[in-house]
């Protein structure tokens, strides 16, 4: 696990600089505290670096790594799981490895099969790999973007990182906000495209490459969702019968578990009190004995059940356990930490105490399985069912609503005060899912799994948006960067497509960036089990009937003889923090302070809507604490990065 940085002169001119690829590592030095490296090629067209956290070949695999005859040279992020059945075959190939660890297999398979070679790695990577006979360079990101790689081009210069901050590095690197993105991100909550919110830095997309040299660029997909053209067929055949497919996802996420816990240090998990965690840690039991767990609380005047509910589990299972139990302050100062760890504007509490959570476990581990998953591929979330439905009544219900759409739009802006109100107060959460299916059915997929109405809404962009972002949100932008999205993910069933839109919205686009950076800013690797490609596209072709038969029934099936009944059958429970009653009470003149003294959103909002937001909030005379804590994520990170508008 790593942090990996890089220029490259798509000129050919010789202008990569090496003390810039020096300072870049340094401004990732949390990412890999255990050592750099650097390659500097000799006519100056690429400088590579990074930083070390050692966790396989400890002593043996110090990077860049290189090929036999050192025309390949690699940097690399990440962990490929399944590297000591690859060395053995690369060996019966012919192949030399000199080290013991599992970066040095992508050079090989490099060699063996070019730009093939993604089909054959089960892990998480980014990586940038150097053939310098065919002077070319090969970025790459795993198949569902577990490790994410920013890219910023610049005077034929193409700088890329691990992190946006190290690519701020560089001189004129960009500090302006890329305005067009900021109504999605205030839509979802984070940014949805390959864009991000600083000016000029994109994202390599999850499950792609990019392949480059003087003559230009080429992107490459070598992994989608669903798709059996980008697949690495690890799942062709599966059984028809309910009790052998059950049996099958038992054995694929046994084996997956085992591959996740190859280590040369030691390594816990972080539990919760739900299904997920609990099915990674009754597997891990049963390799390595008695597991470090880890959990996160918060001292509220309610129960807090999901620690006890772990506790419990814990126990079960004979772990050693450990929990770290939140003050509204402490959180505070998580969340302006999470603000620069994060590079983007991320509006997602559970991950700020994730990155508490992992300041703690750093102390204990250098590795974290962690649960995340279960609920994405085996239908645990309310979209699951509210997709299929909302598609299904498009022409049919949507039809019949589409004449009040009118009321309806108009009643938008009262939604925030209804909200406050008894017996009434349930109108807004039920009224915008009524009227999705009067929106043609790409608008209203974009709506439903945005939440718009809910979170947000058009009456307030109305209000809140300045001129410039009015102009960009009335001219669909939105619309236009989800519209790929959308194309990724329809299926001839709605489950299907309900299964591939969470996929590709909210996992590629926020859980999994959350969670990388949040246990790296701390140097904490995370593991996901649930996300090997043998089981993702296992989870792809199951009978959706099959599936959403009920919460995550296949899961709970295939788990019944390592888990026990109440653990098995518990109602699931959300993952999330007392943020309504802090917001309220203990952070209020943190909030109130940070939101109307932020230099962005004054330029962008308009100042007398944005101060009426929030003294209507905290007034009581309305609710929007999903909006507010969107526009404090946006003004701490702006905070953070000093970026203008």
């Amino acid at each position: 696990m790593c942090g990996i940085v890089g220029t490259f002169d798509l000129r050919g001119q010789g202008r990569a600089s090496a003390e810039l690829t020096r300072a870049m590592c340094a401004a990732i030095h949390h990412r890999g505290p255990d050592g750099d490296g650097f390659y500097d090629e000799a006519r100056g067209d690429l400088r590579l670096g990074m930083r070390r956290l050692s966790i396989i070949d400890v002593d043996g695999s110090d990077q860049p790594l290189f090929n036999e005859d050192q025309s390949l040279a690699l940097v690399f992020n990440g962990e490929i799981y399944n590297y000591r059945e690859l060395r053995a075959d690369l060996t019966q190939r012919g192949h030399a490895l000199r080290t013991a660890g599992d970066g040095e297999t992508i050079l090989h398979l490099y060699e063996e099969y070019g730009t093939s070679l993604f089909r054959h790695l089960r892990g998480m990577y980014a990586f940038a790999l150097w053939d310098g006979k065919a002077r070319q360079l090969l970025l790459a990101v795993d198949h569902i973007g577990m490790k994410p790689l920013y890219l910023r081009e610049s005077d034929g210069l193409l700088h890329f990182a691990s992190e946006v901050k190290a690519l701020l590095c560089a001189d004129g690197a960009p500090r302006r906000l890329h305005l067009p993105l900021l109504d999605s991100y205030l839509s979802f909550g984070f940014p949805i495209s390959e864009q991000t919110l600083f000016d000029g830095v994109r994202r390599l997309l999850p499950g792609h490459a990019l392949l480059l040299s003087d003559q230009g660029q080429q992107l490459i997909r070598h992994w989608a969702y669903d798709d059996p053209q980008a697949c690495y067929g690890l799942s062709d055949g599966l059984p028809h019968d309910e009790t052998a497919l059950i049996g099958e996802v038992e054995r694929r996420l046994r084996e997956s578990v085992a591959l996740h816990l190859r280590s040369d240090v030691p390594l816990g998990l972080f539990l919760s009190g739900g299904v997920d965690s609990a099915a990674t840690l009754a597997l891990m039991s049963q390799v390595v004995g008695r597991v470090q767990t880890y959990t996160v609380g918060f001292e509220a005047p309610q129960p807090d059940h999901e620690v006890e509910q772990a506790r419990r589990i814990a126990v079960h299972f004979g772990a050693q356990h450990h929990e770290r139990i939140i003050r509204a302050d402490e959180w505070w100062e998580g969340l302006r930490h999470y603000a620069h760890a994060h590079d983007e504007p991320n509006a997602n509490p559970s991950a700020v105490s994730m990155l508490l959570l992992s300041e703690m476990t750093a102390r204990h581990v250098k590795v974290v399985l962690t649960g995340l998953g279960g609920d994405e591929l085996f239908g645990g979330y309310g979209h699951h069912r509210q997709i299929p439905r909302l598609l299904a009544g498009l022409d049919s219900w949507g039809r019949a609503v589409r004449p009040f759409m009118p009321l309806l739009r108009q009643a938008e802006a009262a939604y925030p005060r209804l909200k406050r109100w008894r017996i009434v107060g349930a109108l807004p959460t039920y009224l915008p899912r009524v009227a999705y299916a009067a929106y043609p059915r790409d608008e209203a997929l974009r709506r439903a799994m945005s939440f718009d109405g809910l979170a947000f809404n058009d009456a307030w962009r109305a209000r809140l948006y300045g001129e410039a972002l009015l102009e960009s949100w009335r001219a669909g932008h939105t619309d236009a960067a989800y519209a790929p999205i959308i194309a990724r993910s329809l299926r001839p069933d709605g489950r299907d497509t309900a299964q591939a839109l969470v996929i590709n919205t909210w996992l590629m686009g926020n859980a999994l960036l959350s969670q990388d950076k949040v246990t790296m800013a701390h140097s904490l690797e995370a593991r996901v089990p649930f996300f090997d490609p043998a089981l993702l596209e296992m989870a792809a072709q199951l009978p959706s009937e099959l599936r959403l038969r009920s919460n995550k029934y296949l899961l709970r099936q295939a788990m019944r003889p390592h888990l026990p009944t109440w653990a098995l059958e518990r109602p699931k429970h959300g993952f999330s923090t007392p943020i309504r009653s802090w917001f309220n009470q203990a952070l209020r003149l943190h909030i109130e302070g940070t939101l109307l003294d932020s230099p962005l959103l004054r330029c962008v909002l308009r100042s007398e809507a944005l101060e009426r937001l929030v003294q209507s909030h905290f007034c009581a005379a309305e609710q929007h604490d999903e909006l507010l804590l969107r526009l404090l994520n946006l003004a701490l990170w702006a905070e953070a990065f000093q970026v203008t508008a």
